[in-house]
């Protein structure tokens, strides 16, 4: 599921750029410039396949102390990307069009078409880039799976990703987009929350951290970690049968600045959007309230 949610969100903010930029070229009559668009996509998605198989090739290298720390080091930098992707697409999104447009209009009009290629190129790399990343700690917090699942998991969300931006672009239907990045961010999030529950234990276990207090409840006869349900709901929610008081402390703190931090971009883009509202309405109706 984790897998699945990743590539398809992930896949999802790539797929909208790239759509963007041809859009915008088919709209000027310049589809000549397409080839620069799907060009530097798919320059971006074989330098991602390749960084992959190597970061993949790197695990299989390491040992001992080396390898721990970079596993606790993939946990915290997969969980602050994933917060910072959150909150940037939050604040940003409603902007995202207008400013991926602006900049392709400006290369055009200055003659410099490579820069097409290069916007389509340093988008889909980010995300892939990203992707790498969140793949790694999801892997690292499940080992012991095959790779079958997670291998559908991923086409599927690729596939899903693709699939909506297709249908939003062709106006097979009206894609509730904001609700789509709502739920996703929570649950990104939540993700996010398990991976730092991982690097704190992992941290612990090697006694760089102090579990202040080793366990503070024990639900395993409720929910054990080691069931199905029970993995996922660790991998995904960072759910502790026997968590210890630093793992608490860590997670709710994070999940409450989080939410916070959600909460407040949420209210100032909402009272961002509807400032001028009123002002709208009174030229409108040609009362511009004047006292």
């Amino acid at each position: 599921m984790e897998t699945y949610l990743i590539l398809a969100r992930e896949t999802l903010e790539a797929s909208l750029l790239v759509g963007i930029l041809a859009t915008t070229l088919k709209r000027l009559g310049r589809t000549s410039d397409l080839k620069r668009v799907w060009g530097g996509a798919a320059v971006a998605v074989i330098t991602c396949l390749v960084l992959g198989i190597l970061a993949n090739r790197l695990e299989s290298f390491l040992s001992g102390p080396v390898k721990t720390w970079l596993d606790i080091a993939i946990f915290f930098l997969a969980a602050i990307f994933l917060s910072f992707m959150v909150l940037w697409m939050t604040q940003n999104a409603p902007s995202m069009k207008g400013r991926i447009q602006g900049k392709a209009m400006t290369a055009l009009e200055s003659g410099h078409g490579e820069v097409l290629f290069l916007l389509a190129f340093m988008g889909v790399f980010r995300e892939g880039l990203e992707t790498i990343l969140f793949l790694w700690g999801i892997a690292l917090q499940d080992s012991s799976s095959g790779i079958a699942i997670p291998l559908l998991e991923g086409i599927s969300g690729v596939a899903t990703g693709v699939l909506v931006v297709f249908a939003l672009f062709k106006g097979f239907s009206r894609v509730p987009m904001a609700l789509f990045f709502r739920l996703t961010s929570v649950l990104l999030i939540l993700m996010a929350a398990g991976m730092i529950a991982s690097g704190v234990g992992r941290l612990i276990s090697i006694g760089v951290l102090s579990p202040l207090v080793f366990q503070v409840w024990d639900t395993s006869n409720l929910l054990n970690e080691h069931s199905l349900v029970g993995t996922l709901f660790s991998d995904f929610f960072g759910y502790r049968a026997r968590p210890s008081l630093m793992t608490l402390i860590t997670v709710w703190g994070y999940l409450a600045v989080m939410f916070a931090g959600l909460w407040r971009l949420s209210q100032t883009r909402n009272a961002t959007s509807g400032g001028a509202l009123p002002e709208k309405a009174a030229r409108s109706t040609g009362h511009p309230g004047r006292r």
